[in-house]
């Protein structure tokens, strides 16, 4: 079972955007997936829960946080029917996130590309080199501009990203631009890829310029989706093999 973590101290980097992301493009390709939502706000939890309440299927397991003590065994406890299991950390320096990354292949670091989110995201890479330390045991982590400028890259970013390559820090080459759609699956407790057909049938009797506009916004959310996935396990791959 391969164990992906999600960190970041700073609410709003798109953490768990990028789970929920990496979860379902991993189950569409025929995955075993499942999520641990450790954040305190339990938004995987209530998109599960709507999902459920308006009769649609929840394609992979999602667990509700445990007590700080059994957050080893649970996960140890999945493995059996899991490949991988995506765990969407608390923001806080809370031991029940030092016992998840005790257990972690890699931990991805979402930010925004902002001075001040690179701070935030300094203290969760400072987290996991500290938790690898005392496993005796490296743990890959990897950098991800997530709710970045879908058109083009801003300053703030483009220096962003040349301190972290200076300073040897990995970071994916794939951004998660911010998108209506995301938005939108977890307002309405939907799947990405539920979303083509719902705009569909939506927009049934408007013009072909709304409709296509409308479509092409769920085309490249869909598009990035799926190269951001890639983009991880790769990632994940690499950092195993070493």
């Amino acid at each position: 079972m391969f164990v992906i973590t999600f960190a970041n101290p700073k609410g709003g980097s798109g953490k768990t955007t990028s789970a929920m992301l990496l979860a379902e493009q991993i189950a569409l390709s025929g995955g075993q997936v499942a999520i641990l939502d450790l954040d305190p706000n339990a938004n995987i939890l209530a998109w599960a829960r709507g999902r459920k309440e308006a009769g649609r299927e929840v394609p992979f397991a999602v667990h509700a946080r445990p007590q700080a003590e059994d957050t080893v065994a649970l996960i140890d406890g999945l493995e059996a029917g899991t490949d991988y299991l995506i765990i969407d950390l608390e923001g806080s320096k809370d031991q029940i996130v030092t016992f998840a990354l005790s257990r972690t292949d890699l931990c991805v670091i979402p930010m925004d590309g902002s001075p001040m989110e690179a701070r935030q995201a300094a203290q969760a890479v400072r987290l996991v080199e500290t938790t690898s330390r005392m496993i005796r045991s490296p743990i890959a982590y990897t950098l991800l501009f997530a709710r970045t400028n879908a058109a083009f890259l801003t300053t703030d970013e483009r220096d962003v990203r040349q301190e972290m390559e200076s300073n040897n820090i990995n970071t994916l080459p794939v951004r998660i631009a911010r998108r209506a759609p995301y938005t939108r699956i977890f307002r309405d407790s939907l799947l990405l890829s539920e979303l083509p057909d719902l705009v569909a049938e939506e927009l049934k009797g408007k013009t072909v310029s709304v409709v296509d506009k409308a479509q092409k916004q769920v085309a490249s959310a869909i598009e990035n989706a799926r190269d951001y996935a890639q983009a991880v396990i790769d990632a994940l791959t690499q950092g195993r093999a070493s």
